[in-house]
């Protein structure tokens, strides 16, 4: 038996010896392979992390916001620096709560950071969405942890898995510096994406706080087509658990339901139900707020001059939020 247990260890560190490599060559080469390593995305999430680390070891946010990139691209925080609040938004592209919960994990009990207040974003859209693509982004930005390794496993994805192998070989072997210096050596990226049915290459801008205002543009609106809203499983759970980590460290919070054009906003054809799966989550600690239903704000906003695509922003528009969000944080 001891011979057997010898052979199946020898055998597995083969395999590590082998794979582990393999994985960080398939990040390393430009083909398309089950490694997905994306330092220096679209959405820099890595000068992101790498800030909001520096500011919680610094005495951190007054208030912190979190969600996908209908967060970090709606919130400008240096409106908000500008009113005399600390602030950081720890937003990711497609960050679903089950990435919140990772990141709100490390930056309270690792950094003990105790923020005044929680800005959630939540998007109908993101609900629905397995988590995959902005776990990806994240674990190729940044070092791998207890709240980072859970989450890669909890994933059950392959390339995900692979990426936080290749992003944690990487970092052993060029060290967390030299992967920063290339992000802070360009803060802005170009990337070429879609706005209703045009296509046009956008610049991404990393601002200070963690805010990434995006190349202006007013979008033309297309017809679209009634879109039902699927909660993805286990998502809801997740957001609970975010709100019970929050409530054991005695820190408020606020959902929010950031814009999106009133084209978008009336193709749902539940919309309702998914404000009750927001609102059930409401008790004293808490509050969910649906902007789109909120007449003082949507007065300002328009369709065409206010948004990028159906559902982002654009920089007109993210400075009309800020302005009314920050009015509810004086």
């Amino acid at each position: 038996m001891r011979i057997l247990f010898h052979k199946i260890a020898v055998f597995c560190t083969g395999i590590l010896v082998i794979y582990l490599p393999l994985v960080w060559l398939a990040g390393m080469l430009p083909v398309g392979s089950n490694t997905r390593y994306i330092p220096a995305n679209y959405g820099l999430m890595g000068l992101r992390l790498e800030e909001g680390s520096m500011q919680a070891l610094s005495g951190g946010p007054e208030v912190l916001f979190v969600g996908s990139s209908h967060c970090y691209r709606s919130f400008d925080t240096r409106l908000i620096d500008s009113a005399g609040i600390r602030c950081f938004n720890l937003g990711s592209s497609n960050q679903t709560p089950r990435q919140t919960y990772a990141l709100l994990d490390r930056f309270f009990n690792r950094y003990h950071i105790h923020p005044r207040l929680v800005v959630i974003e939540v998007h109908p859209d993101i609900m629905e969405n397995s988590g995959n693509e902005s776990a990806i982004d994240i674990l190729s930005n940044t070092y791998i942890d207890r709240p980072m390794l859970d989450m890669a496993l909890g994933q059950q994805s392959l390339s995900v898995f692979n990426t936080m192998c290749c992003s944690h070989i990487d970092r052993l072997l060029r060290g967390d510096k030299a992967i920063v210096q290339r992000l802070t050596a360009d803060s802005t990226i170009r990337v070429s994406t879609t706005s209703g049915d045009t296509t046009l290459d956008v610049d991404f801008a990393y601002c200070n706080g963690g805010f990434v205002e995006v190349t202006p543009y007013c979008y033309k609106p297309v017809p679209l087509q009634p879109k039902t809203i699927n909660i993805r499983n286990g998502q809801m759970e997740w957001l609970g658990r975010c709100l019970r980590l929050l409530d054991n460290h005695s820190t408020p919070y606020l959902l929010v339901e950031v814009p999106s054009t009133n084209g978008r906003y009336m193709s749902y054809t539940n919309h309702t139900d998914f404000e009750s799966k927001m609102r059930s989550l409401a008790d004293t600690g808490t509050k969910y707020i649906n902007l789109n239903e909120e007449r003082l704000l949507m007065a300002q906003l328009d369709d065409t001059t206010c948004f990028f695509d159906d559902d982002h922003l654009n920089q007109k528009g993210a400075t009309i939020l800020t302005k009314y969000i920050l009015q509810c944080l004086l």
